[in-house]
């Protein structure tokens, strides 16, 4: 079977939607499924990944498409209003009108509908599976549904509260054939904002791969090796820098600690990078907490696993934002087979 998997998070992308998709693109084809990642990062033919999604077109560059442009936004404006099988008219209407003419990332919206079309009748493929379910859910519907092929969507807990125009997303929800989620609670979600049915939900949940994970020295010798004391208590972080993962909370925290126990041995070392990252060191100098914290940037899985093997706590307090939830961090699992408390 060939699988088209369509995702604008994948390598070289890092975190953990990232590693999803990776995952499953690996577990497919374990199954001896033939799979396509067409994303917007990687372009690999060798290894059937196509950067085919746009992204970085703004609605300046209308000024220098040619005409045929043009057509083909009228043609698949047709074709959603009187092609799409199954969905009421009002639906289709408003789901022609905003994914052809809604300005907000038009252009990258109908390059990539042109080229998905394109490479997945080259392919042949038999069933797409959206990496997530914002803006490639849309891609892999429309395409889904012209090419009358089935679709699911992975979902990962912020997809649910985003709120498109015409209320498209729900529309979508309720007309594919599985939405796979992480865990039960994930699977409530769907549910209570978009009325979707039980049956069309799917908890698949997370995991790691602990041949990946095997570090074969020691506590004792990592430590030496990286020259970090034995008798210093080592806090650690895994995680992209984004608002909700609580970096504010953890590092106010430590400076309690610091000030109620001024000769506590104690290093907190963060890894990861993202928007939040020049943010995260500005608290840091505030606090004056620059002996204690050490920002490792992203760093490979071979040296991130090492120091979450040589640490002793693992800590991520998440926070709940009105547009933004945890689905579930793989981060955790990573740190439970490293026996860390978290």
């Amino acid at each position: 079977m060939n699988v088209a998997l369509i995702t604008d998070d994948y390598l070289p992308k890092t975190g953990g939607i990232t590693n999803v998709n990776v995952n499953v693109q690996e577990g497919l084809l374990k199954l001896g499924e033939k799979v396509f990642v067409f994303n917007n990062s990687l372009h690999n033919p060798k290894k059937n990944c196509y950067k085919i999604l746009e992204s970085n077109k703004t609605l300046k560059s209308l000024m220098k498409i040619d005409l045929s442009f043009y057509i083909f936004i009228i043609k698949l404006f047709f074709i959603i209003l009187f092609s799409l099988e199954g969905l009421r008219f009002k639906d289709r209407f408003n789901l022609a009108f905003y994914y052809c003419f809604y300005p907000r990332n038009l252009v990258n919206r109908i390059y990539s509908t042109k080229n998905l079309l394109k490479y997945c009748k080259e392919k042949k493929i038999d069933v797409i599976l959206s990496g997530k379910a914002a803006h490639p859910l849309f891609y892999s519907f429309i395409i889904s549904k012209i090419l009358r092929i089935p679709m699911a969507t992975i979902a990962h807990g912020d997809d649910f509260l985003i709120r498109y125009p015409f209320g498209l997303n729900t529309i979508i929800f309720k007309n594919i054939e599985k939405i796979i989620v992480t865990n039960r609670i994930m699977k409530n979600l769907p549910s209570k904002i978009h009325n979707v049915k039980n049956e069309k939900l799917k908890v698949i949940h997370l995991g790691v791969n602990t041949e990946q994970c095997n570090v074969p020295q020691t506590k004792e010798e990592l430590r030496k090796k990286l020259k970090i004391p034995e008798n210093v208590f080592i806090i650690i972080t895994v995680s992209r820098f984004y608002p909700r993962k609580g970096f504010e909370t953890v590092l106010k925290a430590i400076n309690l600690i610091i000030k109620e126990n001024p000769n506590i041995n104690l290093k907190y070392y963060i890894i990861g990078s993202g928007e939040e990252q020049e943010t995260i060191q500005r608290l840091i100098e505030k606090l004056k907490l620059q002996i204690y914290v050490k920002m490792l940037g992203f760093i490979d899985d071979n040296l991130k696993n090492q120091y979450y093997k040589l640490s002793d706590v693992f800590v991520l307090v998440p926070e709940i934002k009105k547009d933004s939830i945890e689905g579930f961090g793989i981060v955790y699992i990573e740190a439970n087979f490293f026996k860390l408390p978290t």
